[in-house]
């Protein structure tokens, strides 16, 4: 990624560099990091964004914090400057009072032993000179921060660990222009390798936000006098200049300022942490008070806000460590800081229907019962709901985990995960987990307050393992206040773990539901859709009976089609296409699903099938060095993205390869019918009966370990230089 970038100037002009000389009191920048150059180089036009690139230096706070493994990393962002290098140090400063000594920078001389010394503090600066701005919107600031910041490789260390805001007034409104920019990135589809770099670290940083504390942001426009004080500030200090076009921003109504707040709401979902401080008092008699409640109201959750007894210019300057604002931002410091013990958070998808309902009624199920089964066909959305559960209750709780895909993972891989997540230890790959590790997951269970998720469990005998290893049942008159949610396809599996009354059966999506859905993937990218492909998709999504999955993939491969045909063929596909398999309902489901593969390319119908066969759980750099290993004749990463954005394949949180199991039943099945001699994923039913494909075209062999016995007898017949053995 380093070598990626090269420095192109632009026409942005850089108004807030910091000190020239260190003097006393002048921050330490951070090595490496201040004064980097532009990210986007000469030749990676796609996905960048054209016009100016200003270069942003970050000041580091907390100069004592030299680990690589911080609890926290805190950014600051200042408010307007009028012309001054430093407007970023004069906003974090404290307020001056009668008989007070000079006023300090207080996140660079409270935070650091308030927090801890392994606490990242950094202040950000941008332009946001209401005097001589070269920027027309606080969009083009997001932009510009996307390149310079985000994605550049000299700062990229500051994205893999939790990071917090703290931003005041303008500030506010370039931080949101920043996510909302980031997140434009995350779901618009890649033209080359290169962005899909660029998709991957604006996903880290998107991921790895905490929390947000406002000081008197405008989300819905300040009052009709916020714009006017500016104004007459600029007038003060440069009679002879026009103030910049940056106020527009902190208009009442502003339609594009309207439009950041929907798109930024949309942006970060409901999970993020926002905390806001609101002005109570005017700057005088003449201008009131600037930004009103009811902004702060707007974005905090749960009523997370506090007006303060304070006017908007002093609102971040808190007099004194004692003042209450201090503490309050403090203490939400702190909670953003637990957050760094859990694990990443299971991704959600970028659209769900429903969810919220369904979640709050297995939190009811959780009131009555420790442990709730949530059954349901593949396809249905038993893993989407079961992420939407643990992202909005795992804060209830003193420890949590999400166990993902157990069915493909080794019961103790999995035992090991839950150690991590719920006692704090981490064991070497090879390490063997004892029953003192045991104990401590079984004790963690009894004396805290726990929320497991088990993500879609195939085989009784690994449920009965983790739930003798979840729940003790030798230990008798206790509380638990532990749950357990566990998704399968199977209720005999569950039913004598489970109550019949602690079951949830998935049921399919409404009507309605399904539509939002289906249009959601279908128009996403659709400038113009005509009404006759309107009147088929209606047709579409009442073809698909409403299951998530097949609404999502044929939605997807629809997305940039707008050829009439296409859209007709696919429905016709839908109304006629033979069961694959002949009866089963899984086999209605793949007749839809294949409409997708079928208009793949090739190369990525090839790809599809690798997948589906052996490459379900590789991660991206095993996939680079086993699977292609220096073949330039495609471009592997952008195929997979492509597949990606057809809903086709995910990537999960640890950066394994996944594909939905109803999707890869699929594809082995295309691969059985059309090209059986290139895979072998169950080679003791080939070679015990002597069913032996035609050796010298075969690619690739899937062997479990149980399988290893068959591995001297394959090698014997074959020759093939490139054949990959898998799982062994």
């Amino acid at each position: 990624m380093g070598n990626s970038f090269s420095h192109r100037k632009g026409k942005g002009v850089d108004v807030s560099r910091g000190p020239t000389r260190k003097e006393e009191g002048d921050v330490i920048p951070i090595h490496g990091v201040i004064n980097t150059p532009s990210a986007y180089g000469e030749t990676t036009p796609s996905m960048s964004t054209q016009g100016n690139n200003v270069r942003y230096p970050v000041h580091d706070l907390n100069p004592d914090c030299t680990s690589k493994n911080p609890n926290l990393t805190i950014i600051f962002f200042h408010g307007i400057a009028y012309g001054i290098n430093d407007e970023w140090k004069e906003t974090w400063t404290t307020r001056s009072i009668h008989g007070r000594e000079k006023c300090i920078c207080w996140p660079q001389m409270w935070l650091p032993k308030d927090l801890n010394d392994n606490v990242r503090i950094l202040s950000l600066s941008y332009d946001s000179n209401v005097v001589a701005s070269v920027h027309n919107d606080v969009t083009e600031i997001g932009k510009n921060l996307v390149q310079s910041l985000v994605i550049n490789s000299s700062y990229q260390m500051l994205w893999d660990k939790p990071v917090a805001i703290v931003a005041y007034s303008f500030g506010g409104l370039v931080f949101k222009s920043l996510v909302v920019e980031a997140h434009k990135h995350v779901y618009q589809r890649p033209m080359n390798d290169f962005d899909f770099e660029v998709q991957k670290y604006c996903e880290l940083f998107l991921n790895n936000l905490k929390g947000v504390v406002f000081y008197s942001v405008p989300h819905v426009g300040g009052s009709q006098n916020l714009p006017k004080y500016f104004k007459w500030q600029c007038q003060q200090i440069a009679k002879d200049k026009t103030q910049s076009c940056i106020l527009k921003n902190m208009k009442s109504f502003n339609p594009k300022m309207e439009q950041l707040l929907v798109d930024f709401t949309k942006a970060i979902g409901k999970d993020l942490n926002i905390y806001a401080f609101s002005e109570g008092l005017p700057i005088d008699n003449k201008w009131g008070i600037l930004v009103p409640m009811a902004s702060a109201i707007r974005l905090s959750n749960n009523n997370n806000y506090k007006v303060e007894d304070t006017n908007h210019l002093t609102i971040c300057k808190p007099p004194t460590k004692d003042h209450p604002s201090y503490s309050i931002l403090l203490k939400h410091l702190k909670t953003f800081m637990k957050k760094q013990n859990t694990r990443p958070m299971p991704p959600l998808p970028c659209y769900g229907v429903g969810l919220g309902d369904k979640a709050n009624a297995i939190n009811c199920l959780f009131q009555k019962e420790s442990i709730v089964a949530l059954i349901g066909m593949g396809g249905i959305g038993k893993t989407t709901l079961s992420k939407k559960v643990y992202h909005l209750f795992h804060n209830q709780y003193d420890k949590s985990s999400f166990l993902e895909d157990v069915k493909s993972k080794d019961i103790n891989n999995v035992k090991k995960q839950l150690l991590h997540d719920l006692c704090d230890k981490a064991l070497c790959k090879d390490e063997d987990l004892n029953n003192e590790y045991l104990d401590q997951i079984k004790q963690c269970m009894i004396s805290k307050k726990v929320l497991v998720v088990v993500d879609d469990v195939d085989e009784m005998e690994n449920l009965g393992t983790l739930l003798r290893l979840l729940i003790d049942e030798d230990v008798t008159n206790v509380d638990y206040k532990s749950k357990i949610l566990v998704n399968c396809r199977n209720w005999q599996i569950l039913k004598n773990h489970v109550k019949e009354s602690a079951k949830m059966d998935m049921a399919l999506l409404k009507e309605e539901q399904a539509r939002e859905l289906f249009m959601f993937h279908a128009f996403k990218h659709a400038n113009h859709v005509t009404n006759d492909i309107k009147t088929i998709s209606m047709e579409i999504i009442k073809a698909c009976e409403g299951l998530p999955l097949s609404l999502e993939v044929l939605g997807s491969y629809l997305c940039d089609i707008s050829i009439l045909e296409v859209w007709k063929d696919a429905l016709h596909t839908l109304k006629t296409g033979k069961n694959i398999t002949g009866g089963s309902k899984d086999g209605v489901l793949w007749t839809t699903l294949r409409i997708s593969y079928d208009h793949l390319d090739k190369d990525h119908q090839n790809m599809f099938l690798d997948i589906a066969c052996f490459l379900v759980g590789f991660n991206e750099s095993t996939l680079r060095r086993v699977y292609w290993n220096g073949d330039d004749s495609c471009s592997p990463m952008l195929i997979l993205q492509n597949l990606k954005d057809r809903s086709l394949i995910k990537w999960l949180e640890d950066g394994r390869l996944y594909m939905h199991e109803q999707l890869q039943d699929m594809g082995r099945n295309i691969a059985m019918e059309v090209i059986m001699s290139r895979f072998i994923w169950k080679p003791n039913v080939y070679l015990q009966n002597n069913q032996v494909p035609v050796m010298e075209n075969l690619e690739g062999i899937s062997l479990k370990k149980s399988y290893k016995n068959y591995l001297h007898q394959l090698a014997n017949l074959t020759h093939s230089k490139s054949l990959i053995y898998h799982g062994v």
